[in-house]
């Protein structure tokens, strides 16, 4: 399964780092992470790929018609754990509907409510796919 996010979820591992964007960013990735999990226990092997989409990707993947233009996207390819079949991916997209994020890090989509946006057609900025759309 692969996730991909609008919102900075770069996995920085740190929390502590008086640098305090890095550790805005590691808490960025565990909240989606922790959400993820909420379905089932997902595995990763890579930290988030970032990638720049253009507007007619964007709309591909699925993202909200609001983003125009060009934009930054974090791709983390997830894996259910062993023995067990991957869930819906749209089942489980509706548990980070409205689950507070850390925004002003380095998206360059403008958060007006500094959440994960699922169910909102026009502000959807994190999605979960069965295939790699990249």
């Amino acid at each position: 399964m692969y996730v991909y996010s609008l919102i900075d979820i770069t996995e920085t591992k740190q929390y502590r780092n008086p640098d305090k964007k890095l550790n805005h960013q590691q808490a960025n990735f565990m909240t989606m992470i922790q959400t993820l999990c909420l379905a089932d226990n997902f595995l990763y092997d890579d930290p988030p790929k970032i990638q720049n989409f253009t507007e007619k990707k964007l709309r591909e993947i699925g993202f909200g018609s609001q983003y125009k233009g060009d934009h930054t996207v974090w791709c983390l390819e997830v894996r259910v754990d062993e023995g067990r079949s991957e869930p819906d991916p749209k089942a489980i997209e509706e548990n980070f509907d409205l689950i507070p994020v850390i925004s002003n890090l380095d998206e360059t989509i403008v958060i007006n409510n500094n959440v994960f946006r699922t169910t909102d057609n026009k502000a959807k900025n994190i999605v979960l796919s069965k295939a790699n759309i990249t």
